[in-house]
């Protein structure tokens, strides 16, 4: 995701790309990491199609998705 290319364009590209791309990168992967660490992540049986934009594929914005906390014992 850090990458330039033009294939990805989000964070700009040449001598006007983002510096802040490695930190914002590092903080969506923590997150994903402690909702994986902590939540029950599931979606409903009946997943629709994903909606295309451009070259980017998105998730159907009527996903149902839930999550549950998990419950540690010691």
């Amino acid at each position: 995701m850090t990458t330039l290319s033009l294939d990805f364009i989000f964070f700009g590209h040449g001598k006007s790309a983002c510096p802040g791309r490695f930190f914002a990168v590092n903080e969506l992967k923590a997150l994903m990491c402690y909702i994986l660490m902590n939540y029950d992540v599931k979606t409903d049986n009946k997943v629709p199609p994903c909606m295309w934009f451009s070259s980017e594929r998105f998730p159907n914005p009527s996903t149902k998705v839930s999550f549950r906390k998990r419950m540690y014992t010691v």
